[in-house]
């Protein structure tokens, strides 16, 4: 993401907020890439991810009035896409009920080191062989800092499912990182 507003973001922002199309257009075009990963964390097809993104830069569009340069802007940004896409995921949830209950297990230790020795495209491949209800909470706590309490309330699930959740994301992601070096070795 770019620095702080300076005096030629702050421009296009007042431009964006005066209704001017053009200024409007830059900005789409110099955030849209920049914040398309968050919603690509979250969903599997990248075409709903794109969707899910442009919603979210209408209601940017909607809410500049809102911000103040004090905020970070990036910040402020990656946020309203945050939401947009949790809300998106809420909503398909409830239209095709995707998420089933899950009965709690108690958590798994699973060693995050594995994760460590990926490149984002690797993590990124790995991460949408999850399952949805995975690989939410695990992006969730993982990528977005959010702790289980805050996951359950957006999600609208207990907290111990979402440890649940987490722990079995973790579970699984190792199991096919070790699954793809013992190939790898083997190829060797």
């Amino acid at each position: 993401m770019p620095p702080p507003p300076n005096s030629s973001t702050t421009t296009i922002i007042a431009a964006c907020k005066a209704g001017d199309r053009r200024a409007q257009e830059v900005f789409y075009r110099t955030y849209f890439p920049k914040l398309l990963p968050i919603p690509l964390r979250y969903l599997r097809n990248r075409e709903e991810a794109v969707a899910v993104l442009n919603q979210g830069m209408l209601k940017i569009f909607q809410a500049l009035e809102q911000y103040h340069e004090k905020e970070k802007l990036e910040a402020w940004l990656a946020t309203i896409v945050r939401r947009t896409t949790l809300n998106f995921i809420r909503d398909e949830d409830r239209a095709r009920r995707r998420f089933q209950p899950e009965p709690y297990d108690p958590p798994i230790s699973v060693a995050n080191t594995a994760l460590g020795q990926l490149n984002a495209e690797d993590i990124l491949k790995l991460l949408h062989a999850l399952p949805d209800f995975l690989r939410i909470v695990f992006s969730l706590v993982v990528f977005d800092g959010y702790s289980h309490a805050e996951v359950a309330t957006e999600l609208e699930i207990t907290v111990q499912a979402s440890r649940w959740r987490l722990a079995k994301a973790r579970e699984l992601l190792r199991q096919r990182y070790q699954s793809i070096n013992r190939i790898n070795e083997t190829l060797s």
